[in-house]
């Protein structure tokens, strides 16, 4: 296939001051056969209109609602698809990418036709060299999600492409085909492991998912969730492991889920606890009993 079709699909939602440098260096790409989507969530900080007055040739769906980052993608996804994307780049709206990211990102796809997803190398912003997703990592025995790489030095110590159990969807290439057998992200996720899930999904239906670490992209981690380490953050996260557990582990897994993640949560708010940070403890009590109980907070 020569130049595919990608839509670049970033999902924002009261992003505005980081949504200027990421369609900048979107729009710069060396990759010219590039269409630009901007998903707004409802946000209440004036991005839909930022996008529509400084960034003209950028297609804009202003949802009326925000139901989270999944749902975003697949009101992307349905639009492109509709429009002929051969592949849909998935972005994050607190990343910059480097000009050849999606040159790469293509190069890699074409060059491995049972490959669904694509994930570039991804840097903090504010450590240019330090990497925060070289791909990733599920363990169903001990219930854990990990980023390959997380907070090592860059030295070429990932260098090759690779299969990765997962690549975030903070940047992923989606394949138009893959996304037909597959389906769309699981919109029961609010935030975080919805690409894991997605990941999980087509590598169970006979596709590989693969790291591309000539594509560089840098991260501005957790924009969207606060900064840092928020109750807000603790509390999707913890919901969306549990429920992706949940869907995907088998009934013997949980001989090692249940003790290992009990122990994880009790020493992480022991930990908080200790640090006079209430309001987190009381995320991790939030979320184990919304778990339980099905309800969901936004």
């Amino acid at each position: 296939m020569l130049d595919p079709l990608v839509w670049a699909v970033v999902v924002n939602w009261n992003g505005r001051e980081v949504l200027e440098p990421c369609l900048r260096t979107l729009l710069a790409s060396s990759y010219r056969n590039l269409s630009v989507l901007v998903v707004d969530n409802a946000s209440g900080d004036g991005s839909a209109q930022f996008v529509r007055d400084e960034f003209p040739s950028v297609r804009l769906a202003d949802q009326s609602e925000n139901l989270g980052f999944a749902a975003g993608v697949n009101a992307g996804l349905e639009l492109a698809l509709t429009e002929g994307a051969d592949y849909v780049l998935i972005l994050n709206n607190d990343i910059e990418l480097d000009v050849n990211a999606v040159s790469a990102l293509v190069d890699a796809a074409l060059a491995h036709p049972k490959n669904a997803f694509t994930g570039p190398m991804i840097y903090y912003a504010d450590r240019p060299s330090v990497i925060w997703s070289a791909g990733g990592a599920v363990s169903f025995w001990t219930g854990g999600i990990r980023h390959l790489g997380l907070r090592e030095e860059d030295v070429g110590q990932y260098a090759d492409v690779q299969q990765v159990d997962y690549v975030t969807a903070c940047a992923v290439l989606a394949s138009a085909e893959a996304v037909r057998v597959v389906g769309v992200m699981d919109e029961g996720y609010y935030m975080y492991n919805e690409d894991t899930d997605w990941c999980v999904r087509a590598r169970d239906a006979g596709y590989d998912v693969l790291f591309a670490p000539s594509a560089r992209i840098w991260h501005k981690v957790s924009m969207s969730s606060g900064g840092g380490l928020t109750p807000f953050k603790i509390y999707h996260r913890l919901r969306s492991t549990l429920r992706f557990f949940c869907l995907h582990a088998r009934p013997y897994h949980w001989i090692g889920i249940i003790p290992i993640t009990a122990a994880r949560t009790v020493a992480f708010a022991a930990r908080q606890l200790l640090r006079g940070k209430g309001a987190n403890v009381g995320a991790v009590l939030r979320g184990l009993w919304d778990s339980t109980t099905g309800r969901r907070r936004i």
